[in-house]
């Protein structure tokens, strides 16, 4: 997978820690938002702003496979957090639950605009030494506890207890771990 010399991602407008390498895809979609990276990272992730006061925050010596990060509020992942590919994390509905509040969104897109008064948005944070498989999705409003996994395929949508594994859609508690963390 390439990835973008540091100098160039830095002239981009990029913020991101010593030793960070990132792919095409992640310095192309994080030059349109705030964002913060810590250093030693690996990214291959897409950003999406889809407010401008929006910000994506990633720790140092974490790993983003080719995922997607849908932020109109805030996304916050911590030090040494490793999520695999296919994983989509939002921070927000999208879209109001009630029709007639989402009945004129396509046309507002079509003019640039979109009205998020009636729309759920709820920070998400997946904190220090996570490990997140292949493919799960983790909705709006979830906190990820330190050192927790969660299965490939899961659907999150409730917060995840430190040192615990869930999987399932949703995602259920599989197993509570004692923490056995060693310094980095």
């Amino acid at each position: 997978m390439p990835f973008v010399p540091p100098f160039l991602y830095r002239m981009a407008g990029i913020k991101a820690g010593d030793g960070t390498k990132m792919s095409v895809r992640s310095v192309r979609t994080a030059r349109n938002g705030h964002h913060t990276i810590g250093g030693g990272s690996n990214l291959s992730c897409y950003f999406s702003y889809d407010r401008p006061e929006a910000q994506i925050t990633i720790g140092d010596r974490s790993y983003i496979g080719k995922s997607h990060l849908v932020a109109a509020d805030r996304i916050t992942i911590g030090n040494d957090v490793m999520i695999s590919w296919g994983t989509t994390i939002v921070d927000h509905n999208s879209h109001s639950l009630d029709w007639k509040q989402r009945a004129h969104d396509v046309a507002g897109w079509n003019q640039g605009k979109k009205d998020w008064s009636g729309i759920g948005i709820a920070p998400v944070t997946i904190e220090d030494h996570a490990f997140i498989g292949l493919g799960v999705t983790i909705l709006k409003g979830v906190t990820i506890g330190k050192g927790a996994v969660v299965g490939a395929g899961s659907v999150v949508t409730k917060d995840v207890a430190p040192f615990t594994t869930v999987a399932g859609n949703p995602a259920r508690l599989i197993r509570a771990k004692s923490p056995a963390l060693k310094a980095v």
